[in-house]
């Protein structure tokens, strides 16, 4: 059962402004004031306003080995906590455990800088023996912890004492899912009761940036931030990036009922996959989203009949947005004429490997609240993305179903499947 959500994202801090963004439609993705577009051409970007984990991180040295992205997951953390009505009372810290999706942690350029230049010789050469016997010795002595994938993760279990499974996933943007669906198995073959569950990220940096630039996968919409991120649409030609992390709260049914908690939704399946689709423009490749989709059902032990919502993974790249679309038809048949197909990457922007944690989110708010948001700025449907997409204001949703799809780039595929409790 799904009993706590904490999400901190372009929109605000909590699950409260998030949804409510998404439900009218409004981005969250503004001019970027990162750095200029004379170092890279990134007009726009879905950058967290005013973020501070000091609130919720009180030892300060603590700040100190943690990066940008281990702040949200700790922060994203106590919000799960909170929402779920959950204090260290309520649980054995023992079988309570931590499933995060994450990625490459880009070390923080002007901090690496003082050490580059102890490394430079009296010639303006690097040298890189130099950099080794005086360089690190500049840096902080603990430095390197604040850019490890496993840190968000151990900075959660340290933070609430936590005893039970730990476990970092790091598959591009199906992490957070991915992680979600790990934490899923944990609880159902009993090595936990509650899972704190989702995904982090931050490529709002220098390094980060850069690697999309250089893989051509970056929108290059300059003339409203709040329309630039279109997926299916006519128009679209790549991502736009945010930053932010969700967080979930899983706990197994009868300890949730025990305690009397609020349950927003039941994880009922869980399917990945990987297809090895280095090139997405292939559109015809979608052998392996297709397989992860089925393999969530089964688990669920649901028809595809069963499902009324698909929240659409809609990167936004043109030929992969076309390969999810044909990997839809392909599972769910003549049937997919009667569901709702809905995105929610336009509101914050590519989370990459936060993407799925937020995104499970989303799903699980459907259910709970009982209304679809429209996915965001599809004015001209491309009509090789031929979906019953909920479109221009949110619809009211009955269904018992949903199925969230989250593919990361290069071939990593995670779907998940949400029901009514």
């Amino acid at each position: 059962m799904i009993t706590g959500i904490g999400l901190i994202t372009p929109c605000g801090e909590g699950w409260a402004p998030y949804w409510d963004a998404a439900l009218r439609g409004r981005s969250s993705i503004r001019k970027f004031s990162g750095f200029g577009e004379d170092i890279f051409p990134v007009p726009f970007a879905g950058e967290i306003p005013g973020f501070n984990p000091e609130e919720y991180v009180k030892a300060r040295k603590s700040l100190k080995v943690m990066s940008r992205e281990i702040q949200m997951a700790v922060v994203a953390s106590h919000l799960a906590l909170r929402d779920a009505d959950l204090s260290a009372g309520d649980y054995d810290k023992t079988r309570f455990g931590v499933s995060l999706g994450t990625g490459i942690i880009n070390s923080d350029l002007d901090e690496m800088a003082a050490g580059i230049r102890c490394g430079f010789d009296e010639q303006g050469r690097f040298d890189m023996k130099k950099f080794g016997r005086e360089g690190i010795r500049s840096f902080f002595p603990l430095w390197f912890l604040k850019y490890l994938p496993n840190m968000p993760a151990c900075h959660i279990s340290i933070a609430h004492n936590l005893l039970g499974p730990s476990n970092t996933v790091t598959t591009s943007s199906a992490a957070g899912l991915q992680a979600v669906g790990e934490a899923f198995h944990v609880i159902q073959r009993g090595d936990a009761e509650i899972m704190l569950a989702g995904s982090t990220d931050s490529k709002l940096n220098a390094m980060g940036i850069s690697r999309f630039h250089l893989l051509g996968l970056l929108s290059h919409h300059r003339e409203d931030p709040g329309s630039a991120y279109c997926p299916f649409d006519r128009r679209r030609d790549g991502i736009v990036v945010g930053e932010g992390a969700g967080l979930i709260l899983m706990e197994e049914y009868e300890h949730a009922r025990a305690r009397g908690a609020r349950i927003y939704g039941e994880i009922a399946g869980y399917g990945s996959s990987s297809d090895f689709n280095f090139n997405p423009s292939a559109k015809e490749d979608y052998a392996g989203k297709r397989v992860a989709m089925s393999r969530a059902l089964e688990d669920a032990r649901m028809d595809s009949s069963e499902v009324d919502l698909i929240v659409a993974n809609g990167s936004g790249i043109p030929e992969e947005d076309v390969q999810e679309a044909l990997a839809l038809q392909s599972v769910f048949g003549p049937s997919l004429d009667r569901k709702f197909v809905t995105g929610v990457k336009p509101i914050t922007g590519h989370l990459i490997y936060g993407a799925g944690g937020v995104e499970t989110a989303a799903g699980v708010l459907t259910l709970h609240e009982s209304v679809v948001p429209p996915l965001a700025n599809l004015e001209n449907p491309d009509p090789e993305c031929d979906l019953p997409f909920v479109t221009e204001k949110p619809k009211p949703f009955e269904g018992r179903a949903v199925l969230v799809n989250a593919f990361g780039f290069g071939g990593q595929n995670a779907a998940l499947v949400l029901k009514k409790p």
